[in-house]
């Protein structure tokens, strides 16, 4: 470990808290990355050609910037549901 970096409890916790946002954000992957500090979460949107990869220091910005990803998704598609005749 770094000087900077959590201790082992703290680490703990880090883990703790990605498996409880896998578990509030189904199909999301949720991981703790110890060696970055970071939260980092994946997941193919509909409609999306690429996964969505998605990176923060809390999980509670993870968790906003989930939300936000599946906004951003839901509003493509109804305009995409909209520009069908």
């Amino acid at each position: 470990m770094t000087p900077d970096s959590p201790g082992r409890e703290e680490e703990d916790a880090c883990w703790r808290e990605a498996a409880r946002l896998r578990r509030e954000h189904r199909g999301w992957i949720v991981v703790w990355l110890a060696p970055q500090n970071c939260y980092r979460a994946y997941r193919r949107l509909p409609g999306a050609r690429r996964d969505t990869a998605l990176s923060a220091a809390t999980p509670g910005e993870i968790a906003d910037l989930i939300g936000q990803a599946e906004q951003s998704a839901t509003a493509r598609r109804a305009r995409s549901d909209a520009d069908r005749p």
